[in-house]
This record gives C-alpha cells, sequence and structure tokens, in this order.
C-alpha cells in the first residue's frame, strides 16, 4: 500500500510523470539501507562477543571438567597441554576407559566458565537479589541481604605425577 502511494506521487494525475516527486522514493530508499547496516553493525558485534566468551571458556578448561565435542564425544578432561590439545577421558568402569587427544577447538560445550560469563552471572545474581528485595519491602517482608561479590578463587593445578597418570595408563593398555 504504503509503495502505491509512493508510485502515484511519482506520476502526476494525468499519468505522466511528475517532475521532482521523486524525493520521496528516495527518502524511504535511504532509510531502507541506514536501517540495514545499523542492523549489519549490532549483529557484527554481537557476534564478536559470542567468539570472545567462547574463546574465554576454551581457556578456562582445567583437568575434572565435563567437556562435549563437535563429534558428540563426551568426556572429562584429563589433561590440558601446551600445543593447544586436551586429553578427554571417555567410558566408564565397567566398560572401560580411553583415553583421546584432541584439539581444543573441537570443543562445543563445557561446564568451564570463562571470567566474562562469571562476571555476568554474579550481575544476574545481584540484580535479582536487588528485585526480590524491592518486592519484599513492597510487601513489608523482612529482605533477604544482597549477597556480596565474591573474589573468584583459583583453581589450584594437580601436581605433574597426577598429570601423567592417564599416559602411564594408556600405555599399560
Amino acid at each position: 500500500m504504503f509503495w502505491s502511494l509512493l508510485a502515484d506521487a511519482a506520476t502526476g494525475s494525468d499519468g505522466t510523470a511528475a517532475t521532482g516527486s521523486s524525493l520521496p522514493m528516495y527518502i524511504v530508499l535511504g532509510a531502507v539501507i541506514v536501517i540495514f547496516v545499523v542492523w549489519m553493525v549490532f549483529s557484527g558485534r554481537k557476534n564478536k562477543q559470542r567468539q570472545k566468551e567462547y574463546t574465554e571458556q576454551l581457556e578456562a578448561i582445567r583437568p575434572g571438567h565435563k567437556v562435549k565435542t563437535a563429534g558428540g564425544i563426551c568426556g572429562i578432561v584429563v589433561e590440558v597441554c601446551d600445543d593447544n590439545t586436551v586429553i578427554l577421558e571417555t567410558g566408564s568402569e565397567t566398560a572401560g576407559k580411553s583415553y583421546i587427544k584432541m584439539d581444543k577447538e573441537l570443543i562445543a560445550q563445557t561446564d568451564a566458565k570463562g571470567p566474562t560469563q562469571i562476571a555476568r552471572e554474579e550481575a544476574e545474581a545481584r540484580r535479582k537479589a536487588e528485585e526480590a528485595e524491592k518486592k519484599a519491602k513492597k510487601s513489608g517482608e523482612v529482605p533477604a541481604p544482597v549477597p556480596a561479590r565474591e573474589e573468584p578463587v583459583e583453581e589450584k593445578s594437580e601436581p605433574a605425577e597426577a598429570k601423567s597418570e592417564p599416559a602411564e595408563e594408556k600405555e599399560e593398555k
């Protein structure tokens, strides 16, 4: 409907093209282009943020974290190697365990959390606590205390002897 109004405005009442009235068409076209460019910029920023969180998550992987690879293999990280690879333990005690060495980039999901994700979760927890406090004040209840920000606890790495056990087990089998 809008385009038919623009077409009517572009042509005169006798059916001939009106001069100088194509300006509304150019304005609409310009607005569509500007909206498209803005959408692309914001989409790119969001993708960069997701990629940053993913790389932080991969860097946060330590022995003991559960992971799922892009190929669907689920396992527990036993060792993180210097060459951007990890050793996964798969299987069970009854069926037998196996160890797989693979590139970190093949990890699709993990329970490890990077600093950005931890900060976002803390902010969300504080926001929910503040909302609960406001609701409690309105209803006259005693509000629960707002949790203080905890300092991140650094994970201590296992001694070198414990890290080399999977490789020794692999050689024995």
